[in-house]
């Protein structure tokens, strides 16, 4: 018998310590945490592309899910990238990791706080065309010195812009 192709226990212990080297190798990388970069000087918005999003802890599937968003088009707050993943800030101050594929570009905004009047005008003399329920996810069209145009359940009106959260900064800097 050709002893040449079975292994003796001496000759079995570096095949084995280099496969153990390799797997402790490995797992180090594996928990090794990730540098997410700032997304620059410009934190930037987007909205919730799904009806069902999973918010979790890190940037990569492996990483547990902290919430299911179920509010599809709510803003959202890109504050960090990775790769393919974002960090997200909610209008509640809470952060987590979304992939890149589950945000859209569809600028909304939330009511904030209390119940807000839309009027036909910018203006606080202007008719008032109905009254938004604070957490009501609202198209965003523009906003002008101190007030936003929005959209909401067909009407379109206009509100103060320090009653929403969302990308209301940005759009008055590029319309004045």
């Amino acid at each position: 018998m050709d002893n040449s192709i079975y292994m003796t226990k001496k000759s079995r212990f570096p095949v084995f310590a280099a496969i153990a080297l390799v797997s402790i190798l490995m797992l180090s990388f594996a928990v090794t945490p990730c540098r997410a970069k700032l997304t620059g000087a410009e934190i930037y918005y987007a909205s919730l592309r799904d009806s069902k999003t999973n918010l979790r802890s890190g940037p990569g599937a492996r990483y547990p899910v902290k919430w299911i968003l179920t509010r599809e088009t709510m803003p959202v707050k890109i504050i960090r990238e990775f790769d393919v993943w974002r960090q997200i800030e909610l209008f509640d101050g809470e952060t987590g990791w979304v992939h890149m594929n589950l945000l859209s570009g569809r600028k909304t905004a939330i009511v904030r706080d209390e119940t807000r009047e839309m009027r036909v005008k910018p203006a606080e003399d202007a008719r008032i065309i109905l009254r938004v329920e604070p957490g009501v996810i609202v198209k965003l069209d523009q906003c002008v010195k101190a007030w936003c145009s929005i959209g909401v359940s067909g009407y379109e009106g206009w509100i103060p812009a320090a009653a929403l959260w969302g990308d209301t900064a940005a759009e008055e800097k590029s319309k004045e």
